[in-house]
């Protein structure tokens, strides 16, 4: 089953006011399909051949399909004809697409669904706080999947984002930007403005945080099943490889921040210990209470990560960004050490910060 994930994917029980009964038939097949503009952003051409051929097999829908090459390729598409779909490939030109992913919807607001070859974690969570509506791996394309991801993504689009999810996508966009500028040059040393960079971060940051307080809402729950259910999900991404080991307090812990960021922090901040379980080793995960903070802490032990391929790396890069990112926006901050073990310290109460 192809890896659906974002916004645009509603609970089955929400769509059965959209059923209706179809007629078989020539007629009412012909009647039945919605014109639609689909355009594909990659560089390979031989995914760029597959993709048209499946959408042109779709059975609900009669596809437009324009394809591009290249960023400018796609932002000049985009601003010629509109479209109903984007399907980006997470992997262009040696880099990720997510600061393209921004780009895209500041020209159109259009769902943007990624596709890659990898079945990866840290493409799912950092492609959709850039804005994607979705991903698809490319082992799972199929004109099936892609009819029904066009089903439900296009009746039931969302309401425009609210003022939280512009400002992730600021943030993921500044994120990317300084990641690049730390990266070194080829070809010598090119002089680089960091204070600008880690100004216009720090701004991202600030305005997140006080659009996660009143768009994406405070609530107080209770932050241990988050962490429950993360180290179950590394578990299962080890398998018999390596372990995860993670002793939950027996006391509910209350916490003061916004749910959905927080989710994705204890996600992305825990796929560090999958990493070093999926490589065969063994992590432990501490959790406690401190001085009204959290504070957890990873600590791997054996195994060697392997290598990977570029768009892999630049995939845990870009995850860390983010996790340091989101740890910020919810008033705390995360460190990664191979010494001391990779810790997270924040608030437990928002409120109790100082403005």
């Amino acid at each position: 089953m192809a890896r659906l994930s974002g916004p645009f994917i509603p609970a089955i029980e929400e769509t059965r006011e959209a059923r209706r009964l179809r007629l078989v038939g020539a007629a009412d097949e012909a009647m039945l399909r919605r014109a639609i503009t689909v355009l594909h952003v990659g560089d390979t051409p031989e995914d760029t051949f597959l993709i048209g051929r499946l959408v042109g097999e779709l059975p609900s829908f009669s596809v437009t399909f324009v394809a591009a090459g290249t960023r400018e390729a796609a932002l000049s598409a985009l601003s010629r004809q509109p479209c109903d779909v984007v399907l980006c490939e997470f992997w262009m030109a040696g880099q990720t697409t997510m600061a393209l992913i921004d780009e895209i919807k500041a020209v159109a607001d259009v769902p943007v669904i990624l596709t890659s070859a990898l079945d990866n974690d840290d493409i799912e969570l950092i492609g959709r706080r850039a804005g994607a509506d979705g991903l698809l791996t490319k082992s799972d394309l199929a004109a099936a999947t892609l009819d029904r991801v066009f089903s439900t993504l296009l009746p039931r689009r969302p309401a425009s984002r609210r003022d939280a999810a512009l400002m992730l996508r600021a943030l993921m966009s500044n994120l990317y930007s300084t990641g690049l500028a730390l990266r070194p040059k080829r070809g010598g040393n090119q002089p680089v403005d960091m204070d600008v960079r880690r100004a216009a971060l720090v701004r991202s940051i600030a305005d997140l945080d006080a659009a996660s307080r009143f768009g994406a809402g405070v609530q107080r729950f209770d932050a241990i099943p988050f962490f429950v259910d993360a180290v179950k999900k590394q578990g299962l991404r080890a398998g018999a490889a390596g372990a995860v080991h993670f002793l939950a307090p027996s006391l509910p812990l209350p916490i003061e921040t916004s749910p959905t960021l927080y989710a994705d922090l204890v996600e992305g901040f825990l796929a560090e210990a999958g990493d070093a379980a999926a490589a065969g080793g063994v992590a432990t995960v501490s959790l406690r209470a401190a001085s009204g903070r959290l504070v957890a802490t990873v600590r791997p032990a054996g195994g060697r990560a392997a290598a990977g391929d570029a768009e892999a790396r630049a995939a845990a890069v870009e995850r860390r960004l983010l996790v340091d990112g989101l740890a910020r926006a919810c008033g705390g901050v995360v460190t990664f050490s191979a010494e001391n073990g990779h810790i997270l310290d924040m608030p437990l109460r928002l409120s109790g910060q100082p403005s």
